[in-house]
């Protein structure tokens, strides 16, 4: 299952659904996918963790909110705008690629919950950080 859906599109844009497209069910998933390309290029690697990451580990609900983000930047509002300057779509688009990647910094800064022991329960132990440009030793 994506991490967002149509649900989650409406609470940001309540208007999207009513654009022409009834629904956005593969650009969820879309999403999904890049999202965890990124995890893993960010914060997989730098786990010293071997093999290869269980997606189904992850807390979902914590990429909610980049998913629907990016859903309409990179898929959704691109089909909507006819590529004129100036035009409302082409802004928005803008304006939510820097909202997923605002939030996406944000889930990785405040920690990413993976559940390493497969218990149900992410442990503070089971949440890791990983900030850009800094450090860790």
């Amino acid at each position: 299952m994506a991490f967002s859906t149509d649900s989650d599109l409406t609470d940001i844009v309540p208007d999207i659904l009513d654009m022409g497209i009834p629904s956005f069910f593969a650009e969820h998933a879309y999403a999904e996918a890049d999202i965890l390309r990124e995890i893993r290029a960010k914060w997989w690697v730098r786990t010293n963790r071997s093999g290869e990451m269980n997606s189904d580990l992850l807390t979902d609900s914590q990429w909610k909110r980049a998913s629907a983000y990016l859903v309409l930047s990179k898929y959704i509002l691109p089909q909507l705008t006819n590529w004129v300057e100036g035009d409302r779509f082409m802004q928005m688009m803008s304006f939510y690629k820097e909202m997923y990647l605002q939030e996406m910094q944000s889930v990785f800064e405040d920690g990413v919950e993976y559940d390493a022991d497969d218990d149900g329960t992410v442990s503070d132990s089971e949440k890791s950080t990983f900030i850009d440009g800094r450090l860790n030793r």
